[in-house]
This record gives C-alpha cells, structure tokens and sequence, in this order.
C-alpha cells in the first residue's frame, strides 16, 4: 500500500513538473514566434520610423546637453542636433557614394584586364596538356572543354558582379524621389519623436496596464541600448577591418583601394569565408597576372584581418549588448543559419530580447550554477 501511494505522489510530481516544462516551452515559442514576425515581416512597413526612432537615440544625448547648458527649449535643440547629424552623416554617404561610383565605373571600363588573365588561363591549360596527353582522346577532349567552361563561367562571373553592382549604383541615383520621400519621412519623424519625446513615452505607457508598465519599460530599456550597442560593435569591426585593408592596399599600391577596401570590410561580416571573399580571389588574380608581391601580400592580409577579427568580435559585440561573447558567437551562427545574412544582425537581437524577457519576469530566468 505505502508503494502504491509513493508511485501516485511521484506521478503527480512528475506531471506538475512536465506541466512546468511543457508552459515554458509554449511560452518561449510563442515569443520567439512574435519576434520572428517582428524582426522579418512587420519592421519592412514601419522601416522609416524605426529609423527615426534610432536617429532620436543618438541625438537625444546633444539634445539633453543643448537644454542643460544653453537653456535652449526641447524643440530647438532637436532642431539643431538633427541639422548636424543630417550634415555629418550625408556627407559622409555622400563621400563614400562618389568614390565608390567613380571607381567602380572605372573599374568596369578596364574589362581588359580580365581578358588578359583569361588569356594567362588558357596558356596555362595548354602548358598543363602535357599531363594528360597521353589519356583517351575522350578524356582528354572532356578535360579541356571543362577547363574552358570554369574560365569563361568565372570571368564572366566577375565582370558581371561589376556590372550588376554599378547599375545598382545607377539605380540608386534614378530611384532618387523615393528615397527622398524615405528620408523625408524618417527625419521628420525624428524631429517629432525627439521633441515630443516624453508625451510619447507617457501615451504608450499610459495604454499598458500598470502590472506590465514596468516589464516593457525595462525590455524596452534592454533593447534599445543592446541594439545601439551591437549596432555600434558591427561599425567597430567594419571600420578597424576598412582601415586594415585600406592601408594594407596602399602599401601595396593596388589600384581601387577604397572600393575594395570597402567590399572587404563588408565581406568580413560574413562567417567563414569573410574578408577572404575577396582577399583570395585577389592573390589568385595576381598569381595568375605574375604579380608574385601583390600575391603574397594580399594572403599576408587576409591572415592579418581574420586574426584580428577573430580575436575581437566575440569581447566588442558581448562588451556592447552585455551578453557573453560565446553565447553571441553562438546566436551570430544560428541567426545566420536561419535567417542568411540578415541573421548575422537578428541572430544577437534574440538573444537580447530573450535575456530582457527573463530580466523583467516575462520569461523565467536560468537556473545560477
């Protein structure tokens, strides 16, 4: 009888600690469900105001200093923060919009150097004849039109991916009114968000019942200082990785530096093959030409940018979203596996989002070691 009765108290533990279990999983999936949707469908229609909304964030700190120091009321020191960060930051776009586009388009103008290094591809095949001469004619024939079908696909890879990336350009510049009407709409709503700063925040909180007030408040909090913090990282390592790059090739003395100096910081937030996206196809493009120098140094670069990445990316982006670098490498691979290249920048957002859940009772926190 005792027996009986320790199996029925043990199988009703058991079922209240699986309904714990199965309440928790249920709970995270429906959060993870509403951030997905979030973070892939709904932030396409609200993209200008997301975007005024972190213009306000960085502003909000010379707004405050204008106020304090120079008495100016809330609406003119929005005014004038925004005035300069709208010159600071267009005429940075603007600078690095030219000098990409002027060598771009010359880069696409000297098509000849590609046909040169077809050239060098074909002699070399023909050199490397010798090897398998003496196979069957089929192979051999099989051979040859392979080697020729990798030349031609590659260079016109290449000068497509030129091509294509300067009618992006071209696009860019004839798809201007509807990017004048984006950026209108974004600094307007900043100049808005920003002055009306505090009647925003006590309108929305005043909607929220008082018992959730404070859990939004501090997931809000949570958020916005992570993603400005890891936004912050990313332009960290893209602008160390730039001015590596950027010196390595005027050491070098590569011509387009800027542009490719540009494309290989880009390409270095990209996992596993980063700046080597366009550092090794560059060593392969000079070994061919017979620029032994420039080979070697682009390979001593590649080196170079992935060392130094590699040592700062998990302690820069854990340092700045306040999470721990191995569970952001961690959530930088998963984003990326689900979500592509987007997902380098969604893949730490949830891990954000889960850890501010938890911090403010949403979610039930991990069990301390």
């Amino acid at each position: 009888m005792n027996l009986f009765n320790w199996k029925v108290k043990n199988m009703k533990f058991l079922n209240e600690r699986n309904k714990k279990i199965a309440f928790y999983v249920l709970q995270l999936a429906v959060v993870l469900l509403i951030l997905y949707f979030i973070l892939t469908k709904a932030i396409l229609f609200f993209a200008p105001f997301l975007t005024a909304l972190i213009i306000t964030y960085i502003i909000e700190k010379p707004v405050r200093l204008m106020q304090k120091r120079f008495k100016f009321p809330r609406g003119v020191a929005s005014a004038v923060s925004l005035f300069v960060f709208i010159i600071l930051a267009g005429g940075l776009i603007g600078f690095l919009f030219y000098k990409v586009f002027m060598e771009v388009w010359e880069l696409a103008r000297s098509s000849s150097n590609f046909q040169q290094i077809i050239l060098r591809l074909k002699e070399w095949a023909d050199l490397g004849g010798s090897w398998y001469a003496s196979l069957p004619a089929e192979v051999v024939n099989a051979i040859e039109s392979n080697l020729e079908g990798i030349i031609s696909k590659a260079a016109n890879a290449v000068t497509q991916g030129i091509n294509n990336l300067l009618n992006v350009m071209i696009n860019i510049l004839t798809s201007l009114p509807q990017a004048l009407l984006y950026t209108v709409i974004t600094l307007v709503g900043a100049f808005f968000i920003s002055r009306d700063r505090e009647k925003i925040s006590r309108f929305v909180y005043s909607q929220i019942p008082n018992d959730w007030a404070y859990k939004v408040k501090s997931v809000k909090d949570d958020v916005l200082d992570a993603m400005i913090g890891y936004i912050k990282a990313l332009l960290t390592l893209v602008t160390i990785s730039f001015f590596e790059v950027l010196i390595g090739y005027t050491i070098l003395d590569v011509r387009y530096s800027f542009f490719l100096a540009i494309l290989t910081a880009i390409a270095d937030l990209l996992p596993v093959l980063g700046p080597g996206t366009v550092l090794i196809p560059g060593s392969i493009f000079h070994l061919i030409n017979g620029n032994y120098f420039l080979s070697a140094g682009f390979l001593i670069l590649y080196i170079l940018v992935t060392v130094v990445r590699q040592l700062l990316e998990p302690r820069i982006v854990g340092e700045n979203i306040g999470i721990h670098p191995l569970v952001t490498l961690l959530f930088i691979y998963l984003g990326y596996r689900v979500f592509g290249i987007v997902g380098l920048i969604l893949g730490p957002v949830f891990a954000v989002l889960l850890k501010s859940f938890q911090k403010s009772g949403i979610l039930p926190p991990w069990k301390s070691a």
